[in-house]
């Protein structure tokens, strides 16, 4: 991503075809992108806490841009929004807050299960071999430790919990860890039958931990649920625990299932 070369405010970036998802791109790169309009005009000590996303419409593949603003900045913490466009269309808007850390005396430790098969005793799921698959998954490393790897399958579950990893390793940063944390498909989709299209329409991301320094191929896990599903819409929360098993981030998600 770089500043525009035109004199416009903002940014541009090209979002290749490697990373589409159907005819739109994967929505976790899309997040990245606008975290990084955003994290340009924030300054370094003033961490990722939160992070609004609305998928608008489809960001083809292809050129886009994003323009971003401060709307408050406070004692500790500062506000910014930002908007990508693609083809000329609003396509995503993102709500970053971004806080300094500041002493307080109440303080609860996240919990998650930690007594699952390690990922070193699992097999990656063989997602990007299936012709059908969409073309991101060729960027994760994705082992299931509870649940399917297939989505339609007609499982009695709307859950899983799955290690995940980049599959090119290199320094990660809290934009990278937001890619990741998409990388999965809902878990309700498990209980279908037949093949069915979903599309995420709003994501909220909360980071409470922001240590970036693993190791690039270590592995992290994302948890998640399904909260309710009906009327075809999904509503599903995950957590996501770094190397350490700590947990790092949470996921709230509301997907349209056509099906």
């Amino acid at each position: 991503m770089v500043e525009r070369a035109d004199g416009e405010p903002g940014y541009s970036a090209e979002v290749g075809a490697d990373w589409a998802q159907g005819r739109a791109s994967f929505g976790g790169i899309v997040a990245a992108f606008g975290n990084e309009a955003m994290r340009r005009i924030i300054p370094a000590d003033r961490l990722l806490r939160g992070l609004d996303v609305t998928f608008v419409g489809p960001v083809l593949p292809g050129p886009i841009r994003l323009i971003s603003e401060i709307l408050r900045v406070g004692r500790a913490v500062t506000i910014a929004t930002s908007r990508l466009y693609s083809k000329d269309e609003v396509a995503a808007t993102f709500t970053g807050i971004y806080g300094a850390a500041r002493p307080s005396a109440l303080i609860v430790e996240p919990s998650a299960v930690c007594d699952l098969v390690p990922p070193e005793n699992l097999t990656s799921a063989r997602i990007s071999n299936n012709p059908a698959a969409p073309q991101f998954v060729q960027h994760f490393e994705i082992r299931w430790a509870q649940g399917s790897h297939r989505p339609f399958a007609g499982l009695a579950m709307t859950q899983s919990k799955a290690y995940i990893r980049h599959r090119n390793a290199f320094a990660l940063t809290e934009s990278h860890v937001v890619a990741l944390m998409d990388c999965i498909f809902s878990p309700a989709l498990q209980s279908l039958n037949s093949v069915a299209q979903s599309s995420s329409l709003t994501w909220r991301l909360e980071f409470v931990r922001h240590d970036y320094s693993f190791a690039p191929d270590a592995w992290w896990r994302i948890d998640t649920q399904t909260n309710a599903a009906a009327d075809g819409y999904i509503s599903q929360s995950s957590v996501v625990l770094n190397p350490a098993g700590v947990p790092a981030a949470f996921s709230h998600q509301l997907v349209a299932v056509f099906g």
